[in-house]
C-alpha cells in the first residue's frame, strides 16, 4: 500500500505492507480521504526534529532522561530520542471507501460494502485497517466523496451534545475553519440560530451560505453584543472551534454569554478564564473532545466494548449513522465549502501549498490507484554468516526495537534477519528498513507459511503471545516468545500438547520463553558455583514496580497485569536456580496491589519474593540476597554483586547486561543441538507454577 506519513516535520508517500484487520477490525480500500488542515498542520508542527524539542513538548521528560542516562549511557539514550525523531507519523483521521476484507466477529460489515470510517487506522493511504466501531455503513456509493468528511462533521455533532442545548437556543461559533462550519452546520440542522466569528471574509461567507449570521471579530462590539440576541440576554452556548495562542478568545466568548450559559471548547487555545468573567454569570465550561463517546477509550477503541444506550448515547458509531442521516437530507452540506479534490499522488507536494493558503476543505481522490503490497521487500543493509537462522520478528514496539532487534546484529552469525512483521503499516516499513530485514509484512500468517524462514521471535503484547506461540509451533517453527509465555492455564495446557507431541522427533521445534534473567552474567556465575555445592539456600528477592503512564497497553486487564507481566521474571529465576520441586507456596497480599511470596522446596531450600508497588524508584528495581551456611550474594538488577563470607566482603563485580543477548545465543544453540523432552528448559513448568501463583494472589485479595 502507499501511506502519508510525516517525518521530521516534512510529509511523504511511503511504501509499505498492506495492513490485515484484526477480528474486530475492518479493513477497507479508500476512496476518498478529508484533509482537516488545522488539525493536521498543528499535528505537523509539533513534530520533533531535535533533542531540546522533544524535551520542550514533553515526549522525554528530564526524568526520564536522566534515568536513562544513568542506566543506558549517553549513546543509547541518544538513540531513543533519534528514534523518536525519525518514526513515521501516519497522518489523517478521516475516509471513506470499500470493504475489502473483515475480521472474525465482525458481521455488520461485509466485502464489499461501502463505508465510513474515522480515528485510529483511518489516515491518508490507499488501504485503511480501522476498529468496526469506528465505521458505518454507506448506503449510496456515490455520496462516497461527501460522506469522507465524517470525523470534522461528527466533531460538531458531539459539541452539540455536550453543550444539551434547548429547541430554538441562540449560539455563538468562532472560528470557522472545516470544524467550524461543520459545527454551524450542525446546529443549524438541529434548529439553533447560529452567530458565527471570523476574520476570513471567504469563510464568513461560507457560515453565512449554511444558515449562519457571521460577523468580522475586529469589528464586533463584544462589550454590548448581547443586546442583538434574545432579549438582550446573550447567547445559551459558545462553541469555540479556533486556535490560538491568546486566552483573548474566552474572554470575548465570556462576554457574549448569557447568565449559566455554556462554553464549549473544541479547539486549540490556552484555557484561561478570568474569574469576574466566569463568577458573575456563573459560566460553565465544557470540553468536547473527538467525534463521540468512545474516542480515545482503549476498551471501545481496541477491545470492542460498545457503550450500553442508556450509559452513553452519542458513541463515535452512533454519531456516524446520524452524519450519514443528516448527509442525505441535506442538512450537512459539503458542497457549501467548495472542496478541493487532489489525485493522492500529489499529497506530499499539497502539504506545502498548505501551510502557505488552507481551504477550509481538501480530499484526496484514490480512484486511480490500486496499489497493494503483501509484503514489502527490501534490500537488506547487512549480510548474515552462511550458516545464519532465517528468522522474522514479530512486533515492532520499544522492546524490539531497543532490545532484540540490535540483540540480532550482533548475532548475525546466528540469525538472518529476513522478515518484520508488525500491525501497523508505516511503523513496520520504517524498522524494516532500519534494521536491515529483507522483507516486511503485517500478515504473521503468511510469513509463517514461508519455508525459507525457520525461526520466530515474538515481541508482541501479552495476550497475544500464546496464540502466537501455538500458530507458530503448529507451523514447525522454533519460537523465541517473549515472557510471560502465556496467561491462561488452558493456553498452556495447548502449548504443552503440542511439544509433547513433538518430542522425540528429529525435527522438533526449539521454544523458548524470554526469561533473560536466569542468563545473566551474574545468573550463570552463580549456578557455576551451586553446581560445585548442592546445599540448601535461602532467596530474599525484593521487586518494586513503580505505577505505569495513563493508557499504557501493559496495564490493561486482558494484558494478565504486572504480576504474570514482570514479576514473572523473579519467579523463574528462582525456580531456576533452586531446581527443586516445590514443597510448599503461600501467598499474602499487601494492601497496595503488591505480595509477598513464600515458597518452600523438596531440598529444604527456601525463597521469600516480595512484589512491592512503590511511588517513585530510587534504588535498584531487583535486589536479591541468595545465602547457604556462611556465604552471601547480593544482587542488584542483576548488573551489580558482592560476595560476603560471614559477612565479610569477599569479592564485587559488575556487568552491563541483565541476559538479552545471552538468552538469544542460548537459543541458537538450543536449535543447534536440541534437547530430549517435551520441556527441556523448564519453560512449561515454571510458566504452571507462575499461573498458580497469581491465581493465589488474586484469590487471597478478594
Amino acid at each position: 500500500m502507499q501511506l502519508l506519513i510525516a517525518r521530521k516535520g516534512n510529509v511523504e508517500i511511503m511504501e509499505a505492507p498492506d495492513p490485515v484487520p484484526s477480528e474486530n477490525e475492518v479493513l477497507i480500500e479508500t476512496a476518498f480521504s478529508a484533509i482537516s488542515p488545522g488539525t493536521e498542520l498543528s499535528a505537523l508542527s509539533r513534530q520533533s526534529t531535535s533533542f531540546l524539542s522533544l524535551i520542550r513538548r514533553g515526549v522525554h521528560s528530564w526524568d526520564k532522561v536522566k534515568k536513562s542516562l544513568a542506566r543506558r549511557g549517553w549513546r543509547q539514550t541518544l538513540a531513543k530520542v533519534e528514534e523518536a525523531v525519525e518514526k513515521p507519523v501516519s497522518i489523517g483521521y478521516s475516509l471513506s471507501g470499500r470493504v475489502l476484507q473483515v475480521g472474525q466477529v465482525v458481521d455488520e460489515f461485509k466485502v464489499g460494502d461501502w463505508v465510513v470510517a474515522v480515528g485510529p487506522g483511518a489516515n491518508h493511504g490507499t488501504m485503511a485497517c480501522v476498529p468496526r466501531l469506528m465505521c458505518a455503513r454507506l448506503q449510496k456509493p456515490e455520496r462516497a466523496r461527501d460522506a469522507a468528511v465524517a470525523a470534522p462533521a461528527c466533531v460538531g455533532i458531539h459539541a452539540m451534545h455536550r453543550a444539551e442545548l434547548s429547541a430554538g437556543s441562540e449560539v455563538g461559533v468562532f472560528g470557522l475553519g472545516v470544524i467550524g462550519q461543520f459545527t454551524v452546520q450542525v446546529l443549524r440542522a438541529t434548529g439553533h440560530r447560529v452567530i458565527a466569528f471570523d476574520p476570513i471574509e471567504s469563510r464568513r461567507s461560507d457560515a453565512v451560505r449554511s444558515g449562519a449570521e457571521a460577523h468580522d471579530p475586529a469589528g464586533f462590539d463584544f462589550a454590548n453584543g448581547p443586546a442583538l440576541f434574545l432579549h438582550g440576554e446573550g447567547l445559551d452556548a459558545v462553541f469555540l472551534c479556533a486556535k490560538s495562542d491568546s486566552p483573548e478568545m474566552m474572554h470575548q466568548a465570556a462576554a457574549l454569554c448569557r447568565r449559566r450559559g455554556r462554553v464549549i471548547i473544541v479547539g486549540e487555545f490556552p484555557i484561561q478564564l478570568a474569574r469576574e468573567d466566569a463568577y458573575e454569570k456563573e459560566l460553565e465550561v465544557r470540553i468536547s473532545a473527538a467525534y463521540g463517546e468512545g474516542r480515545y477509550d482503549p476498551a471501545y477503541e481496541r477491545l470492542d466494548q460498545d457503550y450500553p444506550v442508556e450509559h452513553a448515547r452519542w458513541t463515535v458509531q452512533r454519531n456516524l449513522h446520524l452524519f450519514l442521516r443528516w448527509l442525505e437530507e441535506g442538512k450537512i452540506a459539503p458542497s457549501h465549502l467548495h472542496p478541493q479534490v487532489v489525485p493522492f499522488s500529489q499529497a506530499a507536494s499539497y502539504y506545502s501549498k498548505l501551510m502557505e493558503a488552507a481551504p477550509v476543505l481538501s480530499l484526496f481522490e484514490y480512484s486511480n490507484l490500486k496499489v497493494s503490497t503483501p509484503s514489502l521487500q527490501l534490500t537488506p543493509r547487512s549480510i548474515a554468516g552462511a550458516s545464519a537462522m532465517p528468522v522474522a520478528v514479530v512486533g515492532t514496539g520499544r522492546f524490539a526495537t531497543e532490545t532484540h532487534l540490535p540483540n540480532l546484529r550482533h548475532a548475525s552469525d546466528k540469525f538472518d534477519l529476513h522478515t518484520i512483521v508488525g500491525r501497523s503499516p508505516a511503523r513496520t516499513a520504517h524498522v524494516a528498513t532500519k534494521f536491515g530485514a529483507k522483507h516486511a509484512s503485517c500478515d504473521l500468517q503468511k510469513v509463517l507459511s514461508d519455508s525459507s524462514i525457520k525461526a520466530i521471535l515474538l515481541v508482541t503484547p501479552h495476550a497475544l503471545h500464546a496464540r502466537q506461540t501455538i500458530d507458530s509451533l503448529k507451523a514447525g517453527k522454533h519460537v523465541f516468545v517473549e515472557k510471560p509465555l502465556c496467561l491462561h492455564m488452558e493456553e498452556l495446557g495447548e502449548i504443552q500438547k503440542i511439544c509433547q507431541s513433538h518430542a522425540g522427533n528429529r525435527m522438533t521445534p526449539v521454544l523458548f520463553a524470554g526469561y533473560n534473567r536466569r542468563y545473566a552474567p551474574v545468573s550463570q556465575k552463580l549456578a557455576e558455583q551451586r553446581s560445585r555445592d548442592r546445599k540448601p539456600v535461602g532467596i530474599r528477592y525484593t521487586f518494586r514496580v513503580e505505577p505505569l503512564p495513563d493508557g499504557e497497553w501493559f496495564d490493561h486487564p486482558e494484558q494478565g497485569g504486572r504480576f504474570l507481566g514482570e514479576v514473572c521474571h523473579a519467579v523463574d529465576w528462582i525456580l531456576w536456580l533452586v531446581n527443586s520441586p516445590i514443597h510448599r507456596q503461600s501467598v499474602i497480599p499487601d494492601p497496595k496491589s503488591g505480595a509477598d511470596i513464600h515458597l518452600e522446596f523438596e531440598d529444604e531450600s527456601r525463597a521469600h519474593l516480595h512484589y512491592q508497588h512503590v511511588f517513585r524508584l530510587n534504588g535498584p528495581k531487583e535486589k536479591i540476597e541468595v545465602s547457604w551456611e556462611t556465604t552471601r550474594w547480593k544482587i542488584e538488577d542483576f548488573m551489580r554483586l558482592e560476595i560476603f563470607e560471614r559477612d565479610c566482603l569477599q569479592h564485587s563485580d559488575t556487568w552491563s547486561s541483565k541476559g538479552h543477548r545471552e538468552i538469544l545465543d542460548a537459543f541458537a544453540a538450543a536449535i543447534a543441538q536440541p534437547k530430549g523432552g517435551g520441556d527441556p528448559y523448564q519453560f512449561l513448568s515454571n510458566s504452571r507454577v507462575i499461573l498458580e501463583l497469581d491465581s493465589l494472589r488474586m484469590k487471597s485479595r478478594k
